[in-house]
């Protein structure tokens, strides 16, 4: 099938007589530009919607410092769902209940559209090249990176897995070692909103923020996912049921899965921030609240009532990670500085505080508890 997929990139700008909107199309960021660039859902197809995203991500800085740009999809006859349930079948973390799984072929696992190799050349490609396309030295090239901040929602977060895929092409291409290569990778930071990009497979610094009560995100299919959705549904009947359940099945150490605000850390590229809900029960089941889970507001939104507490520290720890790497990124202007890791932050500090004491590890003492039943059994 021919591939006529495209992409409009835009800056937002103060509002006057030929951009009312306040987005101002452009054919490039400059290289050596401090700057966001947000990548939206699928359902950016016009310029006003694009628009609409680039204000959300402007209004979530406390300060202007850094100009925000945003894309516009022209995805033609190209099925979004399909190309994103390619990249996940490519790391075999495709959900397989999904009729768009069934339909990728092999060579989609691999396939990278034109409208994401339009947008690369008009971003990644010239902080890696000077004025006369050769690579530029390494530690220009990661100052360069490190000035550019991708904040991604749903779509978007694939849109930047595809997006890693190209660069890492080009700097074989450009001649780098395969260690200046992964340096050069980690120095691109995204931060991923409800993303549906496969998990533990990125080479860049990423962050994502994820509601397992999200029915879209937690679509990708690990082995982690898997038992943490396994323990979180047995929660729920726990709740619903524990009128019935016993004193003495109370106090045993077989209590049910509860998980608060906390993090995983796949690799140690990779960082993920999760909560079992942003909004109570109640809400999710309201059909005007329909989704609510999976709505970018939902984090970015600095007041919110209708919250859950969890929600409202995952909501702050987003807000307060996209400041300092705005302020990062606006940094790099005069000299390369890398990001630290952000347990080293003094900034965030106070957010991280917020999760240390729920810290959630894959090897829970319930898994301890199951698995020693299991081996005195045998």
């Amino acid at each position: 099938m021919e591939d006529n997929s495209h992409i409009k990139l835009g800056k937002r700008v103060k509002r006057n007589k030929l951009f009312p909107l306040r987005w101002q199309p452009t054919d490039a960021i400059p290289p050596d530009e401090p700057c966001i660039l947000a990548l939206p859902g699928s359902n950016a197809k016009n310029s006003k919607q694009a628009n609409g995203f680039a204000k959300m991500i402007e209004e979530t800085l406390k300060k202007p410092i850094i100009p925000v740009y945003s894309v516009e999809y022209d995805f033609d006859n190209r099925d979004f769902r399909l190309d994103r349930e390619a990249v996940l079948a490519r790391y075999e973390q495709g959900n397989p209940n999904l009729p768009f799984l069934r339909e990728v072929k092999e060579e989609d696992k691999t396939y990278i559209p034109q409208y994401i190799k339009e947008l690369y050349q008009m971003t990644l490609a010239p902080r890696l090249r000077d004025e006369n396309g050769a690579r530029v030295p390494m530690g220009k090239a990661a100052q360069r990176l490190n000035m550019l901040v991708f904040a991604n929602h749903c779509q978007g977060s694939t849109v930047a897995q595809q997006l890693e895929h190209l660069m890492q092409q080009d700097l074989k291409d450009l001649g780098y070692k395969d260690s200046a290569q992964a340096y050069l990778l980690k120095q691109v930071h995204n931060v991923d909103v409800a993303p549906v990009s496969p998990i533990g497979k990125t080479q860049t610094t990423t962050f994502k923020f994820v509601s397992f009560s999200d029915e879209t995100a937690t679509s990708v299919h690990t082995p982690k996912v898997e038992y943490i959705l396994k323990r979180k549904q047995e929660h729920e009947r726990y709740l619903a049921n524990i009128g019935n359940i016993s004193k003495d099945k109370k106090l045993t150490d077989d209590k049910p899965f509860s998980m608060n605000f906390a993090l995983f850390r796949p690799t140690e590229n990779e960082t993920i921030f999760a909560v079992n809900n942003i909004y109570p029960i109640e809400i999710q089941k309201d059909e005007d609240y329909e989704g609510i889970e999976h709505v970018f507001a939902s984090y970015s939104d600095k007041d919110d009532d209708d919250r859950t507490k969890q929600g409202d520290q995952m909501s702050l720890m987003f807000r307060e990670l996209l400041n300092r790497l705005a302020q990062n990124a606006k940094n790099n202007e005069k000299e390369l500085t890398e990001f630290p890791d952000i347990f080293k932050d003094k900034s965030l500090k106070t957010s991280l505080s917020q999760l240390q004491n729920n810290r959630y590890s894959f090897v829970t003492k319930e898994t301890k508890i199951l698995k020693s039943r299991k081996d005195t059994t045998r």
